[in-house]
């Protein structure tokens, strides 16, 4: 029986331990990403898709291939349906940072590379999580790296000289159509493996690879129609068209120069372990300040808020709101919307941060985001007409010209309550090839043509007797008169109610209010929302010098609180900072301290 050399059995021992250890650095990098997209960063994952409609069908697939990268496109959006799941959504950007990681890693790995490569081969991958933490960037990107490194390695393992370049002519343009801009780095990586030749076929070959990889984007424009900077820089990376961030550049370039200088980084026998260990630690710390500075936690906030509105998750949203008060307009909003679809908008109102009407119902803007969130406020008051109008103009507003799930949902439910049944056909027909809303889709078809089962319908039933019947030229910058004629069509809608004396409190138009207050006499309030009884008793005060004859039923710690907030105001000079603590969250406060 031999025995085994020692040499080779260390030797095995310690390529073993490195491969573990490596093995564990990478799996480390997945878990990281996994945690930060699940945690932290989960409602940029929810808005990235739905701004997407992907349909399992070969008339999109056929759409997709027609142009530079479409394949990696229809790639990336198949995975970026999967973000309908939080967690989903995580696993999967935490696989793709994975795979280029080690991608990168095995493309460097040779005999003479320097034993620094493997925290390098890191840089990428974090550039690359840096870049999808802008809610505009879109999993094309890590996609086409991803399949460009991949026909790399294939060009790594064919040994005879002839057949690279076989292979490589014959994979360029193939890559260009199937990846797009990011080809390049295919076109790159080729090049450092023509170092074994002699140098005239060496130079020769690689100014050969460089000139067909500028000269594929060129040729693409006689059946492509698309501006030569995208041709290049990639069609489908960046939401907007026009936009190339320098992150995303840098990402490609950075990939490809550590392509190149792989093997030509300097080897370090001395403290080897010492060297790679702080490297990792260098790279990871840079890595993690620079991923820390440019996460946007307000963006997530605003995600969080308008995921939770189009779910429905009114408690969410007030519970939410109760461990940290919102101040953007459109959290705001959609803390209202729960306060009402809850019956707490009267009573608790001030309770939390105000922005004036913006928080409110926001106004119109020529965007993809506000309007679609915008439309939920007019879709659960009832004014479903403007809430189709909303979400078909943000539909249309996506820069890239993509169609969105969310918004084919609620056209679908706007034109069944409206009685719009072709429409609404059309609709559930596209949503009918989707992976997530395909269920919805064929329980809703059932609806179709049936007025008595949608009259029956919880939701829709009572959003049809709530909706205008009249034609009228409708104003948002009037939107008290928009509410008041919804209230007189219906006097038992109670959110319009609400929202209209709101709209008018938050206006700080206290004669309007006065006006407004008694159409609500026959909607069964059991009590006078506090809110509204703050209103009441502070007209009341500014003509009366006591509370007899008082015409309302105002409770004695309203009573008791306007008289103490009256007297500090009136005779204390540093009265905001002594109401404050007290007083912050009453209507008193916002109407004489809130800009």
């Amino acid at each position: 029986m031999k025995r085994r050399n020692p040499l080779i059995s260390t030797y095995m021992e310690k390529s073993h331990r490195q491969a573990v250890a490596r093995g564990t650095a990478t799996l480390l990098l997945g878990a990281a990403a996994c945690l930060y997209w699940g945690l932290y960063y989960p409602h940029h994952l929810h808005y990235q898709e739905q701004l997407q409609l992907f349909l399992l069908t070969p008339e999109y697939w056929a759409g997709k291939i027609a142009h530079p990268g479409g394949v990696a496109e229809y790639v990336a959006e198949f995975l970026t349906q999967f973000f309908y799941f939080a967690w989903a959504g995580a696993s999967i950007i935490a696989v793709l940072l994975m795979i280029l990681q080690k991608q990168l890693h095995d493309l460097g790995k040779s005999p003479g590379t320097s034993g620094i490569w493997f925290p390098i081969s890191f840089i990428p991958s974090l550039l690359l999580w840096i870049f999808l933490c802008d809610e505009n960037a879109l999993l094309s990107l890590p996609v086409s790296m991803i399949l460009s490194l991949t026909a790399l390695q294939v060009y790594r393992h064919i040994k005879h000289p002839y057949r690279q370049v076989a292979y490589a002519l014959l994979a360029m343009p193939l890559l260009y159509w199937i990846a797009g801009g990011a080809y390049l780095l295919f076109v790159c990586g080729i090049i450092p493996y023509q170092r074994g030749n002699k140098p005239p076929y060496w130079l020769a070959r690689s100014l050969a690879y460089l000139l067909l990889g500028i000269l594929y984007p060129i040729l693409a424009q006689g059946w492509a129609q698309y501006p030569l900077s995208r041709l290049f820089l990639g069609i489908d990376y960046y939401r907007f068209p026009t936009i190339f961030p320098g992150i995303m550049i840098a990402t490609i370039c950075v990939t490809a120069i550590l392509l190149w200088i792989a093997g030509l980084l300097p080897d370090i026998s001395k403290r080897r372990s010492l060297w790679r260990i702080a490297l990792c630690l260098l790279i990871a710390a840079g890595g993690g300040s620079w991923i820390y500075a440019v996460s946007d936690s307000e963006k997530e906030e605003v995600m969080r808020y308008d995921y939770l509105a189009r779910m429905r998750q009114w408690g969410e949203i007030i519970r939410t709101a109760e461990r940290k008060e919102p101040k953007a307009p459109i959290s705001v909003a959609c803390l209202n919307l729960a306060l009402a679809k809850t019956g707490q908008l009267g009573d608790r109102m001030f309770h939390f941060y105000q922005n004036g009407t913006e928080g409110l119902i926001a106004s119109f803007q020529r965007d993809f985001m506000v309007p679609l969130s915008t439309n939920e406020v007019f879709y659960h008051l009832g004014m479903i007409n403007s809430s189709q109008r909303y979400t078909f103009e943000a539909m249309e507003a996506i820069p890239d010209f993509k169609k969105s799930g969310r918004a084919y949902v609620r056209l679908v439910e706007t034109n069944l309550i409206n009685g719009e049944y072709a429409v609404a056909a059309k609709y559930l027909q596209a949503l009918r090839q989707t992976l997530f809303y395909r269920r919805w889709a064929n329980q809703v078809t059932a609806y179709l043509y049936d007025e008595e089962k949608i009259n029956s319908h919880p939701e829709w039933g009572w959003l049809r007797k709530a909706r205008y019947t009249e034609d009228f030229l409708f104003s948002e910058t009037e939107m008290d008169s928009m509410l008041g004629l919804l209230l007189r069509h219906n006097p038992k809608n109670r959110m319009a109610f609400e929202y209209l004396l709101a709209h008018a409190l938050l206006r700080k138009d206290l004669e309007r209010f006065m006006r407004y207050y008694p159409l609500g006499k026959e909607l069964g309030y059991d009590h006078i929302p506090l809110s509204f009884q703050e209103a009441l008793i502070f007209v009341w005060t500014q003509e009366n010098s006591s509370f007899h004859g008082l015409p309302w039923s105002i409770s004695r710690s309203v009573l008791d609180g306007v008289s103490e907030f009256a007297r500090i105001y009136t005779t204390q000079p540093d009265a905001e900072s002594l109401l404050r603590p007290k007083y912050e969250k009453t209507f008193w406060y916002y109407l004489l301290f809130r800009k």
